[in-house]
């Protein structure tokens, strides 16, 4: 599995860049929590799946001890992403409370993922095809006055003209979220380079 720290390295490094000349939203962004997970994606046949996938996958209560927090029907939720009469699948494993995870080697977490989506989802063959990948410090935590912070930091950055923030950090870590910040971003700067 390879490691692609981007959102931490993003995070981390604007705040060195603002160390000097805007040390109090650096220290606010220094702030913001983030835990690292796993991405396993596994190809099946269809007909070793039994669980009817009826749906877009499933997250797993921390009480069932599994390895697994998280499973999205990739195949189901987006078409055309595996053949006919096949089904790809992506289980997510580590976050806030499993940070242990990330410590096994990669076929340690396979391994895990497999069995335990064998049980959830009634599986009997072996995956035609695993790709796995860490993505550490990756996931902004929102913790109990996390939109306070954000509001502060907001308010910080409109103090600089020219600057804008946009990612998972603030305001939505989802895909749909993160091109939201980016096209307010984008705005934010046509808005101050036009006359």
């Amino acid at each position: 599995m390879s490691s692609m720290p981007f959102a931490v390295q993003h995070r981390v490094m604007v705040a060195k860049l603002l160390n000097e000349t805007a040390p109090q939203l650096a220290e606010k962004l220094r702030q913001i929590r983030f835990a690292s997970t796993a991405t396993i994606n596994l190809a099946y046949r269809r007909s070793d799946i039994s669980h009817k996938l009826d749906g877009f996958g499933f997250v797993v209560p921390f009480i069932e001890k599994r390895s697994v927090i998280a499973c999205t029907f990739s195949s189901i939720k987006l078409q055309g992403r595996a053949p006919e009469d096949h089904v790809l699948l992506r289980a997510f494993v580590g976050g806030a409370l499993q940070p242990e995870m990330l410590s096994l080697d990669d076929d340690e977490i396979t391994r895990r993922v497999e069995e335990d989506l064998q049980q959830l989802l009634g599986i009997t063959g072996k995956p035609l095809w695993v790709e796995g990948s860490r993505w550490m410090n990756s996931m902004p935590q929102y913790e109990v006055g996390h939109l306070d912070r954000v509001a502060e930091i907001e308010n910080a950055v409109a103090q600089l003209p020219g600057l804008v923030l946009a990612g998972n950090s603030y305001r939505g870590a989802g895909i749909p979220d993160c091109i939201r910040s980016g096209e307010a971003a984008a705005q934010s700067l046509i808005g101050v380079n036009q006359p």
